[in-house]
């Protein structure tokens, strides 16, 4: 019974304390997609289209600290180097990743991954493996025509080809890894906000 209470007691203070914090907010117009509370892992894009991601170590009102996180994998291990301490604020933020786009260390920078299967099906989305299967059903009536000396495509075989690249091309240009801050997207932290809804200004 004492360790129940403790856990009840423990999980209380631990709410109570959290909800004190300071917490960022990523908004769709007045929707609340995620939030984001000192500890929390966040990942983002500067102008010149550069990622970061690290854990939020402080939230202020119209900025926050994070200490940048690198994970680079060897053949048989991973390293984790942590960085120091940058600050940024809130409008050095150009955009945020789509849902279910994770942002990675490869090759010396942050990017988006497209090797983990739980991306929400980036190469159905991207268009990326209709244009591969477009071009590599092309290229092989290529190959076999100059094997056997025979150019004399179907063309209805190869309008298809080019519909479907057609279709990998069309997902490619609407298909967004992220949600530039504007009008309907933007990041507000729990202060500035409170501020807003008392009418005040600080």
């Amino acid at each position: 019974m004492n360790k129940l209470l403790l856990i009840v007691l423990f999980t209380s203070f631990s709410f109570i304390a959290r909800s004190q914090q300071e917490y960022l907010m990523f908004k769709k117009r007045d929707k609340v997609i995620e939030r984001f509370w000192p500890g929390s892992i966040i990942a983002f894009q500067l102008s010149n289209k550069q990622w970061q991601k690290g854990e939020i170590t402080l939230i202020r009102k119209d900025s926050f600290y994070m200490r940048p996180i690198v994970v680079i994998y060897n053949a048989m291990s991973r390293d984790t180097v942590h960085y120091n301490v940058t600050g940024f604020a809130l409008h050095d933020v150009f955009a945020m990743p789509n849902d279910g786009i994770r942002i990675d260390f490869n090759k010396g920078r942050n990017e988006v991954s497209r090797a983990d299967g739980h991306v929400h099906f980036y190469w159905v989305k991207s268009g990326w493996i209709f244009r591969a299967g477009a071009i590599g059903y092309t290229a092989l009536n290529v190959a076999n025509g100059i094997i056997k000396n025979d150019f004399a495509f179907k063309g209805s075989k190869l309008g298809i080809a080019a519909g479907v690249f057609l279709l990998g091309v069309l997902l490619k240009n609407s298909y967004r890894a992220a949600l530039p801050l504007r009008k309907k997207y933007y990041l507000q932290t729990s202060a500035s906000s409170s501020s807003i809804n008392n009418g005040s200004t600080q």
